[in-house]
């Protein structure tokens, strides 16, 4: 059973943008090491920053939270199964909500083109 959804989209422009202003401040406060590593190992490190920074927008939405009450945007972490689909992890406060909504399941879809970068979350439970 579908517990949760969210969706969100980012232009590129933003994170690059703000990754310019703020550096590696910007960097470590929105995203865990691992998702920097993967990021700036890439030609265009920025499309992947927003896709994964449109990715934890999209998980707080199904979570029916937002950025408030103790979440932290390193809460979720964005990751690349081995067979290339992404997935999440979930630390901290977000972990724990999840558990107390009895999500199961996390399904998530990421896209994005030279300007924007699209997630959607599906969450599964009960």
């Amino acid at each position: 059973m579908i517990i949760g959804t969210g969706i969100d989209i980012v232009a590129i422009k933003r994170i690059r943008e703000a990754e310019t202003k703020w550096g590696r401040r910007f960097l470590d406060r929105v995203f865990t090491e691992g998702e920097i590593r993967y990021s700036l190992n890439h030609k265009s490190p920025h499309i992947h920053l927003a896709a994964r920074f449109a990715s934890k927008e999209a998980m707080m939405k199904a979570v029916g939270t937002g950025l408030r009450d103790g979440i932290r945007w390193t809460d979720i972490e964005v990751i690349n199964k081995e067979s290339g689909r992404p997935g999440v992890v979930l630390h901290g406060k977000v972990k724990d909500i999840a558990g107390s909504m009895g999500v199961t399941g996390i399904h998530m879809s990421i896209s994005h083109d030279e300007a924007y970068a699209i997630a959607q979350v599906v969450l599964e439970g009960g």
